[in-house]
C-alpha cells in the first residue's frame, strides 16, 4: 500500500509540474507560525501555496512551502459547511505540541478534509494526556 501511495505521488509530482493551460487554477496561500503534518509528512513553519495536484479534480491537494524547501501531496474528500460566507482558512488539530492539517476552506460553504494520519490517531486515542486544540489560520486565495 506504502508503495502504491508513493508511486501516485511522483506521478502527481510529475503531472503538477506541467499544468495544462486551459485549466485556471486556484491557488492558496498561508502562514503558518508553526510546524505540522500533512498526511504523513512534517512540514516547517513558514509561508506555504495549496493548489490542486491534478486540474481535474480536488480529491488531492499539493502543499507547498513559498521558498521549495518543503512540498507533499494529501488526500482529500469533500465536505460542506452550513456557513455560506465563511473566511478561507486552515484548520488544524492540535494535541500538545503536535499539529495537523485537518481541512482546507477556500472561502465558499465547500472545503476539503484531509485523512487523519496514523499519528493523529494515536494521540487521538491518548487523549487523556492529550487535550485536542483546533487553530485556524486565514487563506489568501488567488484565482
Amino acid at each position: 500500500m506504502k508503495k502504491q501511495i508513493i508511486t501516485v505521488a511522483a506521478a502527481l509530482a510529475f503531472i503538477a509540474l506541467a499544468p495544462s493551460p486551459s485549466h485556471a487554477q486556484q491557488v492558496t496561500q498561508a502562514k503558518v507560525p508553526f510546524a505540522f503534518q500533512a498526511g504523513d509528512t512534517m512540514m516547517p513553519a513558514g509561508e506555504y501555496r495549496i493548489q490542486r495536484a491534478l486540474p481535474s479534480t480536488k480529491a488531492v491537494q499539493h502543499i507547498r512551502r513559498a521558498d521549495s524547501s518543503a512540498s507533499t501531496f494529501v488526500l482529500t474528500n469533500a465536505t460542506e459547511n452550513r456557513e455560506t460566507n465563511a473566511e478561507p482558512k486552515l484548520i488544524f488539530h492540535c494535541y500538545s505540541n503536535e499539529c495537523f492539517l485537518s481541512e482546507i476552506w477556500s472561502g465558499n460553504s465547500q472545503g476539503l478534509k484531509l485523512m487523519v494520519s496514523r499519528r493523529e490517531k494515536e494521540l487521538s486515542r491518548s487523549s487523556a494526556e492529550n487535550e485536542l486544540a483546533v487553530v485556524s489560520l486565514p487563506l489568501t486565495v488567488t484565482p
